[in-house]
């Protein structure tokens, strides 16, 4: 099983949280969910029983997991999913920003990646997925880390 990646990524001036996994030898699938506020938005799980005798098999996960995770970005990034979010967050949930020019931006702690081979410079997906995705924490305190941030900036109704 190989360490997943995580990104807090604002999007049209909302916070949502993609982390990818793989699930290990035994159960071989890589799976990818697009948060908002502990709730899952979306879920995309692509099998890899096929490549289970490869010789290289971590670095083939990886490059999958690689390429999930960044579809995701790119799917958020390209407004796929923003009928399903104001589906579940309401008509209002991109209420602070224009319906045009959407833009995304990671949050959180910047983790520098070294650029990938082939990346062109001024690539916007490849920063944001380069940005933020590697982390030393474990998975339950970067969830708590997105809760808490998130929580913060909601606003509390006046008394």
């Amino acid at each position: 099983m190989l360490s997943g990646f995580n990104t807090n990524i604002r999007h049209r001036g909302v916070l949502f949280h993609v982390q990818t996994e793989d699930s290990g030898r035994a159960h071989p699938h890589i799976i990818t969910h697009l948060f908002h506020g502990g709730n899952i938005l979306s879920s995309e799980k692509r099998g890899y029983e096929d490549l289970l005798s490869a010789k290289d098999l971590p670095d083939e996960v990886r490059n999958l997991m690689e390429a999930q995770h960044k579809s995701m970005l790119q799917r958020l990034r390209r407004g796929e999913f923003d009928g399903l979010i104001r589906e579940r967050l309401g008509a209002a949930a991109f209420a602070d920003s224009s319906d045009t020019g959407a833009t995304t931006q990671p949050e959180g702690p910047a983790v520098r990646a070294a650029p990938r081979e082939g990346a062109r410079v001024g690539d916007p997906l490849a920063r944001v997925f380069g940005e933020g995705i590697v982390s030393q924490k474990p998975l339950d305190e970067v969830v708590l880390d997105y809760l808490v941030e998130s929580a913060r900036k909601r606003k509390r109704p006046a008394r």
